[in-house]
């Protein structure tokens, strides 16, 4: 991939997006109809029945643990259409506002930071006439690295502000990690004056970059969904950079954008956060971040506690950004299980805060057991390919195969997302990712797992920074 690919994400590819719900349907049909038949197989009479296969048939009804999940991307995938959801057209600025592309990072991955702000400085003044670029990171970084950002070209010494936070910085919840950084430069903004009602803040991650779309999205958004009272937003984010780099993780990721185009369609569609949201390709108005703020104690899902807040103080503004974020999948699966395992603790942080709402905490708690089932589910699924039972009722063949084509669907559709930018995508790279199922979900049901058993001791190993 070239030094500077991001050159090449453009308008035309973006918008070549395309979507069949045939293709879906088709999974569906497949999924319950081999379930059913699969069943019917494996089918024997009462009496024939071990003890052994009582307890293997009764511990299939693990697999109904992904059903509410999976009958929520099936609303979300069917629900969705490129041609309203992501086509965009060409257009500059026509309104008085300023966006901020806002960069936090603890200043490890400087090479990934390098590329996020060039990726802005390319497409950011093509099309909008008041931005700036801020890198948000701590006191005790490489500053000569950092202070160089403003040096790229003359447009960077006009638009990029690095912003150290103090070491010895405390909110008054003593907050930590990420959201004391992004609580720090909130009140820097409040601090030098910007306007709240016209000041747009859109979050991007140390390994971001930005295409034409995204900077066409935001004004989009900016521009008509905003006159809607849509007042913060999110859309999709596709790890297309550096894909392949480690081939199984990027396998894996692929449900990452599965999962956007259906749980943020929905969410988009309710108006408020119900799932969890991104802490990168969030765009929304600085007074809902002044509101909301970012001092929230002990949590590592500070977006999702963002998210969730903003529901609680603002009601519906919740909307759909239609371009899209580019990001890349951690390079080995040390990292890729640190990850998941932090996103877990992140989960875990917010069943404890008393400023979420019970309704939202039980969705918080059913997409826990979810990912929590995924292990002991395929390790039942693997019992059966050797030792074949039945289903504990001929019914339950209908939610077992919506839910294993839905998940199945959303690899497929996810796999297409990531790899499109990159004009690499191709029917066999999607088969390799469903045939590759069977290695990614032991996978992820492990991070779960690890995630959870190591909950007690995660104060003492804080906030951990994926090398990327």
């Amino acid at each position: 991939m070239g030094n500077e690919f991001w050159k090449g994400y453009t308008l035309e590819r973006h918008n070549q997006l395309n979507y069949s719900k045939l293709e879906y349907i088709l999974f569906l049909v497949a999924g319950i109809g081999g379930s059913m038949a699969v069943n019917v197989l494996s089918s024997r009479p009462p009496d024939d029945l071990s003890t052994l296969d009582v307890i293997l048939i009764n511990a299939k009804y693990v697999w109904l643990a992904y059903t509410p999940l999976a009958l929520a991307s099936g609303y979300g995938v069917l629900g969705y259409s490129p041609r309203e959801d992501f086509h965009l057209e060409r257009r500059v600025q026509s309104e008085d506002y300023r966006v901020i592309f806002q960069i936090t990072t603890r200043g490890f991955n400087r090479e990934a930071v390098g590329r996020g702000v060039r990726s802005v400085l390319y497409w950011a003044p093509r099309y909008l006439k008041d931005y700036e670029v801020w890198v948000v990171t701590e006191e005790d970084v490489d500053k000569s690295f950092f202070e160089k950002l403003k040096e790229v070209n003359e447009e960077s010494r006009r638009v990029v502000k690095v912003v150290y936070v103090p070491r010895d910085y405390r909110t008054p919840n003593d907050t930590r990690y990420k959201a004391r950084a992004l609580h720090y430069a909130m009140e820097l903004r409040r601090k030098l004056g910007y306007d709240p009602k016209k000041t747009w803040v859109y979050l991007m991650d140390e390994e971001s970059i930005v295409g034409e779309d995204t900077v066409l999205g935001i004004i989009d958004f900016i521009e008509n969904e905003s006159k809607k009272g849509k007042l913060i937003g999110q859309g999709l984010i596709v790890y297309s950079n550096f894909w392949g780099e480690n081939r199984l993780t990027s396998l894996a990721d692929s449900i990452r954008a599965g999962d956007d185009i259906t749980r943020y369609k929905l969410q988009a569609k309710i108006g408020r956060v119900i799932n969890g949201i991104h802490g990168s390709h969030l765009l929304y108005r600085f007074d809902v971040e002044e509101k909301v703020g970012w001092d929230f104690g002990l949590v590592r899902a500070e977006d999702t506690m963002f998210g969730l807040l903003v529901g609680k103080y603002f009601g519906s503004i919740w909307g759909w950004l239609k371009g899209k974020l580019y990001e890349q999948s951690p390079f080995s699966i040390k990292e890729f299980i640190k990850q998941r395992r932090r996103w877990m603790w992140g989960n875990l942080d917010i069943l404890l805060k008393k400023e979420i709402e019970l309704k939202y905490k039980l969705v918080v708690l059913a997409k826990i057991i979810s990912w929590l089932s995924s292990l002991p589910s395929i390790v039942i699924a693997y019992i059966n390919l050797v030792y074949l039972t039945p289903l504990p009722h001929p019914l339950t063949s209908i939610p077992f195969g919506f839910s294993i084509a839905t998940l199945a669907y959303l690899y497929w559709e996810g796999s297409k997302l990531n790899l499109q930018p990159t004009r690499r995508d191709s029917i066999w790279k999607r088969v390799l990712n469903i045939l590759a199922l069977p290695i990614i979900a032991p996978l992820e049901g492990i991070s779960a797992w690890y995630g959870l058993l190591t909950y007690y001791r995660s104060k003492k190993i804080g906030f951990e920074v994926i090398r990327k």
